[in-house]
């Protein structure tokens, strides 16, 4: 992509409420866009001190999914909801392994996506890895965008990562039938990695803090919905799980042993598909 076929929207960047990919950018790197984003992240923290934790899990997990897909052969990537840029974004970590990866990034979030394509262009990266300005709740949107058609080779798999985006996508959106549009476009051979924020399982006073929190986010631009571990598990309707299934994101194919102590440690859900 050359610096003449960058588009951004023409809409403005909203700071008088945060979004919940600046929000995760603050927790995993301390950083505010906007003042917003602090109030209502350190409103986060009040609630649940360990937000940090689940953004660097969550994160831990995208890379560890990237590396797997990469030693199945996959070399192209698309990233939907990948946030504002940090350490170890997706193309970083599949050519640290194969230098000729090819990546597209999604987000809705302008910021992420300027911040995006000022990181790839300073980087030299962007002849092989993009940004759009798109949403997962219009996929056809994403796939049929002529940089992705570009970039991408349609006839190979195609590694597909939804990390900590589904819990912004409110059920109005039909996240199973958004899923299956995905998935049968995907070739024969390409896998998906996503996550999932819940609830499930937890002590009624964890869940009584997730409730806080999700009426935080209600004042956001991007609410947030919990789902349980069978909703999750049928967002992988056609795919075939990778051992070891559904876990805990630190769980899923730990670079060393697990802290189940961790207090983040039981709030998403995380998993690997591959499709047949």
């Amino acid at each position: 992509m050359s610096d003449n076929e960058f588009e951004s929207q023409p809409r403005e960047i909203d700071a008088s409420r945060p979004s919940s990919a600046r929000l995760y950018h603050y927790y995993l790197s301390g950083e505010a866009v906007f003042e917003i984003d602090k109030i209502f992240a350190e409103r986060i923290f009040e609630i649940a001190p360990y937000a940090d934790l689940f953004a660097h899990n969550n994160r831990s997990f995208l890379q560890r999914a990237v590396k797997y897909m990469v030693g199945q052969g996959i070399q192209q990537f698309l990233d939907i909801g990948s946030g504002l840029p940090t350490v170890g974004n997706t193309h970083e970590v599949a050519r640290s392994v194969l230098p000729g990866a090819r990546v597209v990034y999604v987000d809705n979030d302008l910021e992420a996506v300027n911040r995006s394509h000022e990181l790839l262009s300073a980087q030299g990266a962007l002849d092989t890895t993009a940004i759009l300005d798109a949403d997962l709740r219009r996929p056809e949107a994403i796939l049929d965008h002529p940089t992705t058609r570009r970039l991408l080779d349609w006839d190979q798999p195609i590694g597909l990562l939804l990390c900590s985006v589904w819990p912004f996508v409110p059920d109005e959106y039909q996240p199973r039938k958004v899923m299956a549009t995905l998935r049968d476009r995907l070739p024969s051979g390409s896998y998906v990695a996503m996550t999932h924020a819940t609830t499930d399982g937890l002590d009624q006073a964890t869940i009584d803090r997730g409730d806080e929190v999700t009426d935080v986010y209600a004042k956001t631009s991007d609410p947030l919905t919990y789902r349980s571990r069978a909703e999750f598990g049928a967002l992988f309707d056609g795919f075939e799980f990778v051992e070891p299934g559904i876990v805990y994101a630190p769980e899923w194919h730990p670079d060393g042993p697990v802290d189940t102590e961790d207090a983040s440690f039981d709030s998403n859900l995380a998993a690997v598909g591959h499709k047949p």
